[in-house]
């Protein structure tokens, strides 16, 4: 018995450590979080003006797949990486997880619909107006799965926050 209450204070000693290094690993990655974000809004603003200028859609287009892409996955790493131990915050870094997918899905969706409608539609074809209506639907579906997925991770960090 009395090396059991010998190791009681090793173990809560041991236990407050795993906390801190949780809660110093949740402050670091919403850090990194803030900054990357930023990071990737500012690029994906240039390409969406990109993107309406027709003579730098190809710029756009190779922005996308060779920039954004890989910065996105880089971005899921980067978070990935920590290590945490309250629910929380993991509750927290698989929000930002999803929604840095929803980021990717939408910016495969704008390459995939630069790459398909570069066109004109001179024969008036209605299959491809339903065609790009469709492809249309589906980005747009994804911009808002995006933004609740965004407005979720920053619901999660005040909730955290006011705790």
């Amino acid at each position: 018995m009395k090396k059991l209450m010998f190791l009681v204070p090793f173990i809560v000693l041991l236990l407050s450590a795993c906390s801190s290094e949780s809660k110093e690993n949740y402050t670091q990655m919403l850090g990194a979080f803030e900054r990357n974000d930023k990071e990737l809004n500012t690029m994906l603003n240039e390409t969406a003006e990109n993107i309406s200028s027709e003579s730098n859609r190809e710029k756009a287009l190779k922005s996308i797949n060779e920039d954004i892409i890989p910065r996105v996955t880089d971005f899921r790493q980067t978070i990935n990486n920590y290590t945490l131990s309250d629910e929380q915050h993991i509750e927290v870094q698989e929000a930002m997880i999803d929604y840095l997918n929803e980021v990717e899905d939408l910016m495969e969706l704008y390459s995939k619909f630069n790459e398909e409608f570069f066109f004109v539609n001179p024969l008036g074809d209605d299959s491809i107006d339903d065609q790009l209506n469709s492809s249309l639907d589906k980005i747009s579906t994804q911009e808002e799965d995006m933004e609740k997925a965004k407005d979720n991770v920053h619901q999660l960090i005040g909730d955290n926050e006011a705790e």
